[in-house]
C-alpha cells in the first residue's frame, strides 16, 4: 500500500476538521505575509514621512501608496495619530494571529492524535485478523515495535508537522508574490541560492528515509531479542548463560545507536546548510538593497516591509526544510506500518460463505493433503470419518502431521488438496467465526492472559453468568484451589499465568474451553506436562468436558488415550493404523512397537515409526 494512500485513507474521517484547518492556515498566512508587513512599512513611513512607501511603477500598488501618503501627513499631530493607529492595530493582529496559531495547533494535535489512535487501533485489527502462517515467519518483537515506535513516528507527520507542513508553503509562497511585487531583482537575489537548498532538501530528505527505515528495524531487532529473552529468563539462569546474553544484548544495543546516530548526523547537518544558504542570500539583498537606497531608487520604509516579509519567509521556509527531513522519517514508519495493513490474511472466507448451523460433530477428512508454506507436505491423502460425539485419538512419533491435522479442523490452515466436512458442511463454505465458535482447544502450552482468574474463564464466553463461572470451575476441578488464592476469583494470575503452577493453570484453561461448551473438543497434548496428580486432576476433569462432544485428542503418552473409542496412528502424513487400543495392541505394527517403547521407558524418535 503506498503511503501516501495510506495517510489519505487514515485523514478521511477526520476530513472536515481538516478543511477547518486549511482555511485557519490561509488566514494565518494573509496575517504572517500581508498584515504585518504592511504595519512594519506603515510604521516607518510614520518615523520618515518624507520617504515613499511603495514605488510609482507598480501602477497596480499605486492606490495603496497614494492612500498611505494622505493618511500619514508630515504634521507631527498627525504622525503621533497614525502611530497610535498603527500601535493598535499591531496588538490587534498580534491578538489575531495568536488565535490563529492556537486554533491551527488545537486542530492540528486533535487530528493528530485521532489518527494516530485509528492508525494503531487498524493495525491491531489487522494483527488479529492475519492467519497463523504470518507469525510464524514474524517476531513478536518486530510487530510490537511497528504498534509503539513506528506509529509513533507517523504521529508527528499527522499532528503539528501537518499544520506546518501546509503553512510553510502558503506563507513562502504568497510572500514571495508580494516581495516580487515589491522588488523583482531583490526577489531574485533572494532565490539565488533556491536551487541549491531544494537539492540539498530534497537529496537529504531521500537519505533520511533510507536510514530512519534502517534505524527502525535496528530497534525491532533490539525488540525482538528483549522480548525473547525476558520470557525465557528460566531458561537463561539455569544454562548461566546471563554474561553471553549481556554481551549480545550489548552488540545489537551499539547497532541501533549507530543506526539512530547516523539518522541524528544526517539530520543535523541538513538544517545548517539550509540556514547558510539562506544567511548568504540575505548578505546579498542587503548589500544590493543598500545600493538602491544609497541611489534613491528604493525607500527606507519599502525596504523595512520588504525585510519584515522577508525575514518571516525566511524563517518558514528554513522550518519546510528541516520539516521536510522529519516527514521523511514519519513516511518510512509509514510505510513499516502499511506492510503489516496491506497484508491479506492466507485464511478468508468465500463471498458467500453462511454461518454454520449448530452441529452435531460428525468431522469427514476428505482425500486430505497438506503442506505448510514453503515447507514440505505434512499430510498425505487423510480419508477418514469421525462420528459425532466420539473420542479420537492421534498418536505417531513427532513430525507425523497430528496437529497440523487439527488445525486444519479449526481452520487456521485450508488443505492443499481435498476437503474438510462438519456435519456434510465444507469448511471453506462456512464462516469463520461460527466455525471456531463450536470448537474448543485445550492446547499443551497453556496460555493465560494478565488478569484475574475469573476474567481468564471468561475468555471463553463474556457473557455468562458468575454461577456459570463457578460451575465450570468445579467440572474442571480448580473451584478448590480458586478459593484458597487471595481474593479468590479476583486473585491475579500474572503474566501468562506465573503466579500458578502448570496443573492450575490447565484446569482454568479447561474450565474457559468448559464455559465456552464447544461441540467440538481438541485436546493437544493437555496432560503432557504436569505431574502424576495434576494429571490426575485434569484427566478426570477433561473427561467431564468429553461427555457428549467430538472430541480429538493429540497425546504421544499412550497410557491418556487407551479409553478413546478409536485411535488413529500417523506416520509420515498418513493414517497407517486406526481401531481401539486392544485392537491395536493386538494386530497393529506400529501402535504396537510405540506402546512397547513407552512401558520400557525408551523415548520416541521419528525413525522408530
Amino acid at each position: 500500500m503506498h503511503v501516501l494512500t495510506l495517510l489519505l485513507r487514515l485523514l478521511r474521517p477526520q476530513r472536515r476538521r481538516v478543511a477547518l484547518l486549511v482555511l485557519v492556515v490561509a488566514a494565518a498566512t494573509v496575517v504572517e505575509v500581508g498584515v504585518f508587513p504592511g504595519l512594519v512599512a506603515a510604521l516607518f513611513k510614520v518615523l520618515s514621512p518624507e520617504e515613499g512607501v511603495l514605488e510609482a511603477r507598480y501602477s497596480f500598488l499605486q492606490p495603496l501608496a497614494d492612500w498611505m501618503d494622505r493618511f500619514f501627513r508630515p504634521e507631527a499631530e498627525a504622525r503621533l495619530r497614525a502611530l497610535l493607529v498603527i500601535a493598535v492595530a499591531v496588538v490587534v493582529t498580534e491578538l489575531l494571529r495568536c488565535g490563529l496559531a492556537y486554533g491551527r495547533t488545537y486542530l492540528g494535535q486533535y487530528i493528530g492524535g485521532r489518527t494516530l489512535i485509528d492508525l494503531r487501533m487498524e493495525l491491531f485489527a489487522r494483527l488479529q485478523r492475519l492467519s497463523l502462517s504470518f507469525y510464524e515467519s514474524q517476531r513478536v518483537g518486530d510487530l510490537m515495535s511497528r504498534l509503539t515506535t513506528d506509529v509513533s513516528l507517523v504521529q508527528q507527520l499527522v499532528s503539528a508537522d501537518m499544520t506546518l507542513y501546509i503553512t510553510a508553503p502558503g506563507i513562502v509562497l504568497a510572500g514571495l508574490a508580494i516581495m516580487f511585487a515589491i522588488n523583482w531583482k531583490l526577489t531574485l537575489l533572494v532565490l539565488i541560492f533556491a536551487p541549491l537548498t531544494a537539492q540539498v532538501v530534497t537529496s537529504t530528505g531521500r537519505r533520511i528515509r533510507r536510514l530512519t527505515r534502517s534505524q527502525q528495524e535496528r530497534i525491532a531487532d533490539l525488540n525482538a531479542r528483549l522480548h525473547e529473552r525476558l520470557a525465557s529468563m528460566r531458561i537463561i539462569q539455569s544454562f548461566t548463560r546471563e554474561e553471553y546474553e549481556i554481551g549480545e544484548f550489548r552488540r545489537l544495543n551499539e547497532r541501533t545507536f549507530d543506526a539512530v546516530i547516523r539518522v541524528a548526523r544526517v539530520g543535523a547537518l541538513s538544517p545548517q546548510a539550509i540556514q547558510f544558504l539562506a544567511t548568504s542570500s540575505f548578505v546579498l539583498v542587503v548589500a544590493y538593497a543598500g545600493m538602491l537606497i544609497i541611489r534613491e531608487q528604493l525607500s527606507l520604509p519599502a525596504l523595512m516591509g520588504y525585510f519584515a516579509l522577508t525575514q518571516r519567509v525566511g524563517v518558514y521556509f528554513v522550518k519546510f526544510g528541516s520539516l521536510h527531513l522529519r516527514v521523511q522519517q514519519s513516511l518510512a514508519a509509514l510505510g513499516r506500518v502499511g506492510e503489516v495493513i496491506a497484508r491479506e490474511p492466507d485464511i478468508t472466507e468465500s463471498p458467500d460463505a453462511e454461518p454454520l448451523a449448530p452441529v452435531a460433530g460428525r468431522i469427514a477428512f476428505r482425500d486430505v493433503s497438506f503442506r505448510y508454506p514453503d515447507g514440505e507436505e505434512v499430510l498425505r491423502g487423510v480419508d477418514v470419518e469421525i462420528e459425532a460425539g466420539k473420542a479420537i485419538a492421534l498418536v505417531g512419533p513427532s513430525g507425523a502431521g497430528k496437529t497440523s491435522l487439527a488445525n486444519l479442523i479449526m481452520r487456521f490452515y485450508d488443505p492443499s488438496e481435498g476437503c474438510i466436512e462438519i456435519d456434510g458442511c465444507d469448511l471453506r463454505r462456512v464462516t469463520l467465526h461460527s466455525l471456531r465458535s463450536q470448537i474448543g482447544l485445550v492446547p499443551q502450552e497453556t496460555i493465560l492472559f494478565g488478569g484475574s482468574v475469573e476474567e481468564n474463564i471468561r475468555y471463553g464466553r463474556p457473557e455468562a453468568s458468575q454461577e456459570e463461572v463457578v460451575a465450570a470451575a468445579e467440572a474442571a476441578n480448580a473451584h478448590g484451589f480458586i478459593q484458597d488464592l487471595p481474593n479468590g476469583y479476583e486473585a491475579e494470575v500474572g503474566e501468562r499465568g506465573v503466579k500458578l503452577s502448570g496443573g492450575e493453570r490447565q484446569r482454568i484453561a479447561v474450565a474457559r474451553a468448559l464455559l465456552k461448551d464447544p461441540r467440538i473438543l481438541i485436546l493437544d497434548e493437555a496432560t503432557s506436562s504436569l505431574d502424576a496428580e495434576s494429571e490426575a486432576l485434569v484427566q478426570e476433569a477433561l473427561e467431564r468436558l468429553m461427555k457428549g462432544r467430538t472430541t480429538l485428542i493429540i497425546a504421544h503418552r499412550l497410557s491418556t488415550i487407551r479409553k478413546a473409542d478409536r485411535i488413529l496412528v500417523l506416520c509420515d502424513g498418513r493414517i497407517v493404523e486406526q481401531g481401539t487400543h486392544e485392537e491395536l495392541l493386538g494386530g497393529g505394527e506400529v501402535y504396537t512397537r510405540l506402546y512397547r517403547l513407552q512401558q520400557g521407558g525408551e523415548s520416541l524418535a521419528p525413525e522408530d515409526a
